[in-house]
């Protein structure tokens, strides 16, 4: 079940110089949805193309939400949000669709790798599980182009010093930088899931997911069941372009 709820922008942040993040309170409603799960964003004369974006925050009591926008060339929504969305205007958010999203239950370890907004899933999925007491070992690798292009640098060191079952590591592919931990080293190989153990892989555009909860098979307020859920080629937060 999904419904339409009109969404104010709180505030806007540039976080590197092709993305920005947005703040969303709710003016009705708010969504009810789950770490994972992605919603349409349009204006509210419908007058660029709704787009899907992954809400990058877990659920809060106030229902704020947080989504991770980035520039296209050419792209009309884009374009909108980046050049002419202002602070306090109003928005169109509908959902929650998806299925990229976790069995709280779970003890097994997960390993995410992401790049540009892509983390904005994995963001929230981490955020929930750190939230509500997880000891199961959560490691994140984040690509980017250069450091200007690293999100959240500030937000996963913190976690990974507040919670010792959190590890971040970043790499780089267009700019020298600190290398990252050796895969054989004492460190890197304690926080890097077991082969045949991890529960579950996250790549950009693709997803490697076990043991998975669907939402859209139980009715609201049903109990959740997991099944496992096999390899997707489909982007598993149905991140759009344009």
């Amino acid at each position: 079940m999904s419904c339409e709820e009109p969404y104010r922008v709180l505030y806007t942040e540039r976080r590197t110089p092709t993305i920005i993040e947005l703040w969303l309170r709710p003016a009705a409603g708010a969504l009810d949805y789950l770490p994972g799960e992605y919603v349409l964003l349009e204006d509210r004369d419908h007058a660029v193309p709704p787009r899907s974006y992954s809400i990058a925050n877990a659920p809060r009591p106030d229902g704020l939400i947080s989504l991770l926008v980035t520039s296209v060339p050419d792209g009309e929504t884009s374009s909108w949000v980046h050049e002419r969305l202002r602070v306090g205007e109003e928005v169109s958010i509908s959902g929650p669709y998806g299925t990229f999203v976790d069995d709280p239950t779970s003890t097994t370890p997960c390993l995410f790798l992401t790049a540009g907004s892509s983390v904005a899933p994995v963001r929230a999925l981490i955020e929930a599980a750190l939230s509500a007491g997880a000891d199961r070992s959560l490691t994140l690798i984040f690509s980017a182009r250069t450091e200007a292009d690293v999100i959240d640098r500030e937000r996963f060191a913190g976690w990974q010093a507040r919670h010792p079952q959190f590890r971040f590591i970043r790499t780089l592919t267009r700019a020298a930088g600190p290398a990252p931990p050796r895969p054989d080293s004492g460190a890197a190989a304690n926080a890097l899931p077991r082969p045949g153990r991890s529960r579950c892989v996250h790549r950009r555009r693709t997803r490697v997911c076990a043991g998975m909860c669907d939402r859209r098979r139980r009715p609201r307020g049903a109990a959740r069941a997991c099944t496992p859920q096999p390899w997707s080629g489909a982007a598993p937060h149905a991140e759009d372009r344009g």
